[in-house]
């Protein structure tokens, strides 16, 4: 029996990966609605980084597939059983706060900063070369391997939705997800998205003209914004203790005889995870 070194063999590949990745990071694949048209069903970015990643896979020797730059994919090995592999290439937005360009891959002190370093582009692209790593070295899969790439993980899976609807294939018989976590995040945990409505009339002492935060759906804001205006005596000693004692950071202007007011707290992501959420297909993992 022949033992293989793993560890050894990524490490031989470790600059092809590191130059595959970055070559995907380097995109802004933001979803962007004030640019979607019908070759570019979430903006130009997602569909610049699909491209990207089937032309690595096709220069792999891979038979690739692009339904409609909705979602893509490449097949390797046979079996009567299809494994599928869901990745995304699509990111949430930047945001602000960061000490390098999110755009620009850069590594500092032994780890790498990006959007979608973590998620997805990173996973997606360690477990490509796992993946090549078998294929090179000629080992034996008992299963196909369909290896599928979205674009509107972060926005609600329309990508999918479209991509099982267009494909013109069944789906895998069970799958993965290679999302943030290593070596994958198994069992959902919950999903729901809510809208409130308030009754009653927005009058009194304070009038309340607009609140806004975030940037998607399963990130935690890093700001809220809030205009109001009316009798709001100390308004400002208000907000100074009110950031003093939480530890975050408010701003105050005032024009027009109206008051904006911003708490700036920090930013985070909610991870559900899967089941796998895109396709509703069991994990072959306990």
């Amino acid at each position: 029996m022949t033992t293989i070194d793993f560890t050894a063999e990524v490490e031989k590949r470790k600059e092809d990966l590191l130059a595959d990745l970055f070559s995907l990071l380097e995109i802004n694949s933001e979803r962007d609605d004030s640019k979607v048209d019908a070759e570019h069903p979430f903006g130009p970015g997602p569909v610049k980084a699909l491209e990207k990643f089937l032309e690595i896979a096709y220069r792999d020797g891979y038979p690739t597939k692009n339904v409609d730059n909705y979602a893509g994919h490449f097949e390797f090995g046979d079996g009567e059983e299809v494994l599928g592999i869901f990745a995304h290439m699509d990111v949430v937005p930047a945001g602000s706060g960061w000490d390098t360009d999110p755009y620009t891959p850069t590594i500092k002190d032994g780890r790498l900063y990006a959007r979608g370093a973590s998620d997805d582009k990173g996973p997606t692209t360690a477990c490509y070369y796992g993946l090549k790593i078998i294929k090179e070295l000629g080992l034996p899969t008992s299963k196909k391997v369909r290896f599928i790439v979205g674009t509107d993980e972060e926005s609600g899976w329309a990508d999918m939705d479209y991509y099982f609807e267009h494909v013109g294939l069944a789906k895998p018989d069970f799958g993965f997800s290679p999302d943030a976590e290593f070596p994958l995040i198994n069992g959902e945990k919950g999903n729901i998205t809510e809208y409130l409505h308030f009754a009653g009339e927005n009058a009194g002492v304070a009038r309340l003209h607009s609140f806004t935060g975030g940037l998607r759906e399963n990130m935690v804001p890093e700001s809220a914004t809030a205009v109001v205006s009316g009798g709001l005596a100390d308004l400002q000693a208000k907000l100074d203790a009110f950031v003093v004692e939480h530890k975050l950071r408010g701003e105050l202007q005032e024009e027009n005889g109206q008051y904006k007011v911003t708490i700036i707290g920090k930013s985070a992501r909610c991870y559900a995870s899967f089941r796998c959420q895109w396709c509703d297909l069991p994990s072959p993992f306990p």
